[in-house]
């Protein structure tokens, strides 16, 4: 009996496999490895599992030798091998944005607060809401971080709506603006003045105007200083018209109660009598006996009569 032995092809040069040698009974095959197909009996060839179905990936295959690869597309990651879910980039220190991120399927954007505008992808700067029509505001507008508010000039307070217009303080309507007489408002503002007969001193005070002190006030004798006034006077013997002073002729009436002749005098008067008559007191008038005061001038007899006086002779004498 002549005994036949196999001849294992596959201990010579591998059999001339690529990858592996299977030695069988009387011959022997060529196998590959996964991912490689054979091509005639001894090569292997890759084979390309993406052009199948995208080889089950569900964003991006990328064949390589013997195998593949599943990837996802950016702002994915895989989950197990071949499925890709969404990255909330938000949850890893708030996407880079300034403020606000919102998560979006396969990416995000960054968006800022009320007041703030974004500059690039993740900065927020501040909205200068002033430099657009001065922010709505009636005067003043005030820009701050964020946000803006309206401010009124002196003299004006915010009113309406939203306080954004700017309407006139009636100063006068606290105190009387601090006027110690008349407070006049004005647009923004306010003044004091003062009743006839006074001077505005410091803005809200006022004082009395002596009159009497600049050409006596006009008064053509006496000037008196009142409070907020004053009044002309005249001197005795006077009588006022106005500021001027007249003569009162007081011989006009009742012949300034003189017994005889009275004479009128510049802001005054004298009583005077007539000849044989002296005056007592300021208006009586006496006889004056003239033969009192040697003998009335007589040679002989003095005959005094009221008002005046004659000489006689004695008995045998004539005048």
């Amino acid at each position: 009996i002549i005994m036949i032995s196999d001849v294992n092809e596959c201990s010579s040069g591998n059999g001339g496999c690529d990858h592996t040698c299977v030695n069988t009974a009387g011959s022997y095959h060529c196998t590959c490895q996964a991912g490689y197909l054979l091509s005639g009996t001894h090569t292997c060839i890759d084979i390309n599992e993406c052009s199948n179905n995208n080889g089950g990936c569900q964003h991006t295959c990328t064949n390589t030798p013997g195998s593949f690869q599943c990837s996802c597309r950016s702002g994915y990651q895989l989950s197990g091998t071949t499925d890709c879910i969404d990255i909330n980039e938000c949850s890893t220190d708030n996407g880079g944005c300034d403020h606000d991120c919102t998560n979006t399927d396969g990416g995000h954007y960054c968006s800022c607060r009320a007041g703030y505008q974004l500059s690039g992808p993740h900065s927020c700067l501040d909205v200068n809401e002033c430099s657009d029509n001065n922010g709505g505001c009636d005067q003043n507008c005030v820009n701050t971080v964020g946000s803006y508010r309206c401010a009124c000039r002196s003299g004006f307070q915010l009113s309406g709506f939203g306080a954004m217009t700017c309407v006139d303080i009636d100063e006068c309507l606290t105190n009387n603006g601090g006027c110690q007489h008349t407070c006049v408002n004005t647009a923004g503002s306010y003044y004091c003045t003062c009743r006839t007969g006074y001077l505005l001193s410091q803005g809200h005070d006022c004082e009395d105007i002596n009159e009497c002190s600049v050409g006596n006030g006009g008064c053509q004798h006496n000037c008196i200083n009142t409070e907020g006034s004053y009044s002309c006077s005249c001197r005795t013997g006077y009588q006022q018209a106005e500021r001027s002073c007249y003569d009162i002729d007081e011989c006009s009436s009742n012949n300034g109660g003189c017994q005889h002749v009275c004479r009128n005098t510049e802001g005054s008067f004298h009583c005077t009598c007539r000849t044989g008559y002296q005056l007592v007191g300021t208006s009586e008038c006496t006889d004056i006996d003239e033969c009192s005061s040697d003998n009335g001038g007589c040679h002989h007899n003095c005959v005094n009569s009221v008002g005046s006086y004659r000489c006689t002779c004695r008995h045998g004498y004539q005048l």
